[in-house]
């Protein structure tokens, strides 16, 4: 009977000594999908960042735009400002540190108090992939747009819009 014992013992044995790395195998198979997703993850909240930005931008020039002033030109200072509203929209802190494509415009082709303005900002974002170390260049490229729309408050002086009709 103690011949048995030692019979199934050393089974047991070289069992374990021919699954010992089956472990690390299937980490390293699943490794490049994990990988995939927690930089999938990162790069989602990476461009969430950067549209909410663009948003919060697109909301503080439309409101600008209604009541005819802005940082850049204020209401003491003079008709002609140093900056048009599009160029100070553009030059605005976002997450990314890009120059922003920036389009005022009024909807109704009429600037008077109580017509719709509206503020477009539109700029490409590039999710990096994981395979970039492999092939340069892949990634996936999407335009990214943020808009806000008010009614005028007073009549635009300080700015020109750069488009109307439907914008």
């Amino acid at each position: 009977m103690v011949s048995g014992v030692r019979a199934n013992a050393s089974r047991g044995e070289r069992r374990r000594e021919r699954e010992s790395g089956q472990a690390l195998v299937e980490f390293a198979l699943i490794l490049p999908l994990f990988l995939m997703i927690v930089v999938g993850i990162i790069q989602f909240g990476i461009g969430l960042n950067f549209w909410l930005d663009m948003q919060r931008i697109a909301n503080q020039g439309a409101r600008w735009a209604v009541v005819n002033e802005y940082p850049g030109c204020p209401r003491s200072g003079p008709t002609t400002c140093p900056q048009s509203l599009q160029q100070y929209l553009t030059e605005s802190e976002v997450a990314r540190g890009e120059n922003l494509d920036v389009r005022i415009c009024f909807p109704s082709g009429v600037s008077t108090v109580g017509n719709p303005v509206k503020v477009i900002i539109k700029q490409p974002l590039n999710f990096l992939s994981v395979v970039t170390f492999f092939t340069p260049g892949s990634g996936l490229n999407i335009d990214l747009t943020a808009e806000a729309t008010m009614r005028l408050e007073q009549t635009p002086s300080r700015y020109a819009a750069n488009g109307t009709g439907p914008c």
